[in-house]
């Protein structure tokens, strides 16, 4: 049976080599693996995207997975007007575009506005329809295209489980297999639509699903926590969006997600200054204690969902690892 009409799928039970895992992937990006749509490539970003989402078991839900792709075809097909599909004359363009244009239509909304921007109905709704449509197949196509190894999977029961070598694997070469992603995703995009929406295309995909105001979690942070102070040189803050900015403390370029566990207050000279490098890791030991206030916090526990010191310390490592080995620190803390 071809692998996206598969209801369930499971990886083996077996130890894997570094050739075999990278096969994988080759295989995947290769002339082998068909594609009607680009919806492989946005899967396998979703997936990328809430790496470090997993709970203890490297378990994603659907509903975990499918919000962060349909964010990505959101902004991709409505806000850059890029076609994922090539379109034939009987064709109105595949069932996801045609689900996005009739959101925006039912709410009224801009055809450039960011997901991010939506009212919560609008994202519920959306996610609700891309994910009992798009679950149909594309689960299944990735997993045989990656031979199996990738994960297990259930469409009935709606949850995805890493194989941990193949999850180990995808942290040691996350920016690597991305860069592969966007490549090929790119290209594929490149043969059916026009240059006038192709300019900066990689920025585009790349971004796709990057949230540009963040400014809840600024008062959050600043009301709630009390966080008054630079989190790095300890100058005073004001819960101003120009005089206090928030950070992510593992750079967003590789972590590709905006979680409270990870997000930080600083002052604009640090913000600036630290940009997409690590913090030393003082600033790490720092954060876990952080986090261990809004874990207590009821209100706020849902943030935190699956999160672990551990996991922090992971991703952290798995940050150098891929080649964010500059170590920053202010020049001058402040002792209040």
């Amino acid at each position: 049976m071809a692998g996206y009409k598969l209801p369930e799928g499971y990886y083996p039970n077996r130890q894997l080599s570094d050739d075999e895992m990278w096969s994988a992937f080759s295989n995947l990006f290769s002339s082998h693996s068909k594609n009607s749509s680009s919806y492989k490539f946005g899967f396998l970003k979703a997936i990328m995207d809430n790496l470090y989402n997993v709970d203890h078991n490297l378990t994603l839900t659907f509903d975990q997975i499918f919000a962060t792709f349909t964010e990505i075809y959101w902004n991709l097909v409505l806000k850059h007007g890029i076609r994922q599909q090539p379109l034939s004359e009987r064709s109105t363009g595949t069932y996801l575009e045609q689900a996005l244009g009739a959101a925006s239509i039912k709410y009224a909304l801009a055809a450039d506005i960011p997901f991010e921007s939506i009212s919560d109905e609008a994202k519920l709704e959306v996610c609700k329809k891309v994910k009992s449509r798009c679950k149909t197949n594309v689960v299944g196509a990735l997993f045989g295209d990656t031979k199996g190894l990738f994960y297990s999977f259930s469409k009935k029961e709606e949850w995805l489980q890493f194989n941990p070598q193949m999850y180990e694997f995808v942290c040691k070469h996350k920016l690597a297999i991305e860069k592969l992603n966007y490549y090929e995703w790119a290209r594929y995009l490149e043969k059916i639509n026009d240059g006038a929406v192709m300019d900066h295309l990689l920025t585009k995909i790349d971004k796709s699903s990057e949230r540009e105001n963040l400014s809840i979690y600024r008062r959050i942070l600043f009301e709630e926590f009390e966080n008054e102070t630079c989190f790095y040189c300890g100058k005073k803050l004001s819960n101003d969006g120009k005089k206090t900015h928030v950070d992510h403390f593992v750079p967003r370029a590789f972590i590709k997600d905006d979680k409270m566990w990870n997000l930080v207050l600083a002052c604009p000279t640090c913000n600036l200054q630290k940009n997409d490098k690590l913090a030393a890791g003082i600033f790490l030991d720092k954060l876990v204690d952080r986090n261990k206030k809004i874990i207590l916090a009821n209100d706020r526990a849902k943030d935190m969902r699956n999160y672990s010191a551990d996991n922090l310390r992971a991703v952290y490592h798995w940050a150098t690892v891929n080649g964010y080995e500059s170590v920053w620190q202010p020049k001058k803390i402040v002792v209040v």
